[in-house]
């Protein structure tokens, strides 16, 4: 069930909980989360992450790249780079 109240963007007041893919990045270094869990926006779509789970990937972000610590899987992703 949605923990949020209003919509931020639109004022909406209805939310859905969906799982969606994040990728969590700092310092050229990235972790990939499959399912993070995010309320979307009924009216105007807008993703509002959870924090307590913002706070789970920061920290499993750390405990990797700090502590050396395994992921619970490794994949490789292309990578684009947009030139104007």
């Amino acid at each position: 069930m949605s923990k949020n109240q209003k919509c931020h963007y639109c004022g909406g007041q209805e939310f859905a909980v969906r799982r969606m893919r994040y990728v969590y990045s700092r310092k050229e270094k990235h972790l990939f989360v499959p399912d993070m869990p995010v309320d979307v926006c009924l009216s105007c779509g807008m993703i509002f992450y959870h924090g307590p789970s913002l706070l789970r990937v920061e920290e499993q972000f750390k405990a990797i790249y700090e502590r050396h610590e395994l992921a619970t899987r490794y994949t490789q992703m292309p990578v684009l780079e947009l030139v104007d």
